[in-house]
């Protein structure tokens, strides 16, 4: 059974905001709470969430931001490596289905009212969409909730391996897709397995990225790519990388 986690309405969760803006890391780490007077759950879907729960949420986030380097700011490498492996960390301990993490809201609760030490730790004066949650693919811990759904493999001895084939600049350009394509997990994870052994032929990695996916969005009107086996997808994801390789060596 799913778990429902508290919800943060808009209003309040932009004066949050506004409010820690102004305030220390030392002074975050005094608003950390687990429950919230605007909050609200959904009506249906799950068991909600208890303060237990959201407690132990935080404990696994915090051992790993400390790890980072918390509260100091952490160097760039920390920085990803913190990304990536929280991106697990969520994924597989919060009990959460995709139903729920396309919840902005939800989101917004963890981000400033469970962690706001944390999300202004990683994001120091963040614009709103880091912890608003207004824009999914930008918020501090929902965007890796859903990088890792989008690879996660069930049943392999590294069900999250693919994480690592593209940086977060680079996944952000399939998610920000995902209407078209970056919402199909199948899909995705067939575009990282062409990624990983494709031969750029020294091609920059975004310049190449995008017109792959610009010919993958270009298909997409005229070919159901869930229905294709894994043969036939593979097949035609690696005709398209090829054209892009081709297109841009000229």
């Amino acid at each position: 059974m799913s778990l429902l986690y508290p919800r943060l309405l808009s209003a309040q969760a932009k004066e949050l905001h506004r409010e820690y803006q102004t305030l220390s890391i030392d002074g975050l780490r005094s608003r950390v709470a687990f429950q919230h007077e605007s909050a609200v759950f959904a009506a249906t879907g799950g068991n909600r969430a208890r303060q237990p729960d959201l407690e132990r949420v935080r404990a696994i986030v915090m051992e790993l931001a400390k790890r980072a380097g918390y509260p100091d700011e952490p160097t760039q490498e920390r920085r990803a490596a913190f990304d990536l492996d929280l991106a697990v960390v969520l994924h597989r301990e919060a009990g959460m289905v995709p139903a729920e993490a396309a919840a902005g809201d939800i989101w917004a609760f963890l981000a400033l009212v469970v962690m706001p030490d944390v999300a202004y730790w990683r994001y120091p004066e963040p614009p709103g969409d880091r912890v608003l949650a207004t824009d999914l693919t930008r918020h501090v811990f929902g965007r890796l909730w859903w990088r890792a759904q989008l690879v996660h493999e069930p049943g392999e001895p590294e069900p999250y391996a693919a994480l690592g084939i593209l940086g977060e600049a680079a996944f952000d350009q399939i998610y920000a897709r995902r209407k078209a394509l970056g919402g199909s997990p199948y899909l995705v994870k067939g575009i990282l397995k062409v990624w990983k052994d494709l031969d750029r032929n020294g091609l920059a990695e975004r310049d190449l990225l995008r017109d792959f996916l610009k010919r993958l969005l270009r298909l997409a009107p005229f070919m159901a790519f869930d229905a294709l086996d894994e043969r036939q997808l593979n097949a035609e994801l690696w005709r398209t990388a090829r054209d892009s390789v081709r297109a841009l060596t000229g």
